[in-house]
């Protein structure tokens, strides 16, 4: 079990797969040795050349423990290339249809990520080598069409298995974030829990500085993290960024993961300046936290809270300020990257939402917590170091 476990903490789902499957070929010289009749003639030299790529496949995937989708991607279509290559110079049909079931792994392991590009190529390649090798080895064509049918579908069903299971598996736990507020990755707010927590936030920046302000980060160039290095290094990207924008987050701000390279955080500001310290920051932090930059954009306004129906709701209020701080991280964006805009609002005139007194129990201290944090900017660095230890 213990044995069992260190394997599982040190290679993930794909890469442990990559080694079962590779591993099975390699005593195929041993075999090879003790019953020579088992290879047609001629094809040892080719044996050991195909013997070297699929060893070549284990130790690199053993040494680098976690394969982007670009080196499984290579390492794959050598895998497929070498069983596609053992199955013709095996002179025993029977095993050599054996051997080439084994194409349908490597696809199947690729349906373990989301890049689908990765699941198509490899697929394709595996198709087209079964095909060829069945053409070589099959005794007649009815046996060939047979033959086709069979591995393609050991191939196909398979595949769309695991890529249903998959989808099925992030509907519910999209399901279940939607519900919880959290997001699972980061840990951070998703947009639901941002939204049930921002009329609070303005209820606080109303009594204390009468200021609120949002920032908006943008991860830069992203996708190239995705495209290059794969899903599993943009996941460590973002979680990463998201410990660091957490780690210097104003006592009592609101930050949540927007989307899927977006962090946004809602905090109460007393001015542009103390908003756009803030900003450079978040943005100084993540710098020297993670391999990329962010471009910061947001936008801060005095607050206006009224009981009359002219003022704009909280959903409407956050809706504007999103839309300013987006156009700002957008001219960050075409200005350079990694850096800060950060622009000033005229005030917003908030419709106070109406409380339901049954609502809210008298020993409910959730929201004095939340404006006693928020209280407590003023208290000084130190203050705030000893709350966030």
């Amino acid at each position: 079990m213990t044995v069992l476990r260190i394997m599982f903490d040190r290679y993930d789902a794909r890469s442990l797969a990559t080694l079962i499957s590779t591993g099975g070929v390699l005593p195929l010289p041993i075999v090879t040795l003790l019953a020579p009749d088992t290879l047609r003639p001629g094809s040892l030299v080719l044996l050991l050349i195909i013997w070297s790529f699929i060893a070549a496949v284990f130790v690199i995937t053993a040494i680098r423990s976690r394969l982007t989708d670009a080196e499984f991607a290579v390492l794959g279509g050598l895998g497929i290339i070498g069983i596609c290559g053992t199955a013709l110079i095996l002179s025993n049909k029977t095993s050599a249809m054996a051997v080439l079931a084994l194409v349908a792994a490597i696809p199947t392991i690729a349906a373990i990520s989301p890049s689908i590009p990765l699941m198509l190529s490899l697929s394709s390649l595996a198709a087209v080598g079964a095909v060829v090798v069945l053409a070589v080895i099959a005794a007649t064509p009815a046996a060939f069409v047979i033959s086709v049918g069979a591995i393609l579908g050991s191939i196909t069903v398979p595949l769309f298995l695991v890529i249903a299971l998959r989808r099925s598996l992030e509907a519910t736990l999209e399901r279940q974030t939607q519900l919880s507020g959290i997001d699972p990755l980061t840990g951070l707010l998703n947009r639901r829990g941002f939204l049930s927590r921002v009329a609070p936030l303005l209820s606080a920046a109303h009594v204390s500085t009468g200021w609120v302000g949002i920032l908006l980060m943008d991860i830069d160039h992203f996708k190239r993290v995705n495209d290059v290095y794969g899903h599993l290094a943009g996941d460590g990207v973002l979680l990463t960024t998201a410990a660091a924008i957490r780690e210097v987050a104003p006592p009592g701000s609101v930050v949540c993961r927007f989307g899927g390279e977006e962090f946004l955080v809602f905090c109460v500001a007393r001015d542009e300046a103390e908003l756009r310290i803030a900003a450079e920051r978040f943005r100084l932090a993540v710098s020297e936290a993670a391999p990329v930059t962010v471009s910061v954009g947001g936008v801060c306004a005095p607050l206006i809270a009224s009981s009359r129906s002219r003022g704009a709701s909280t959903d409407e209020v956050v809706s504007q300020m999103l839309d300013r701080a987006d156009h700002c991280v957008y001219q960050a964006k075409t200005q350079g990257r990694d850096r800060t805009i950060i622009e000033p609002m005229d005030p917003v005139l908030w419709r106070r939402p109406a409380v339901n007194p049954g609502a809210v129990k008298p020993h409910d201290t959730t929201l004095q917590y939340t404006v006693f944090e928020l209280f407590s900017r003023q208290l000084g660095t130190a203050n705030q170091a000893a709350e966030r230890s």
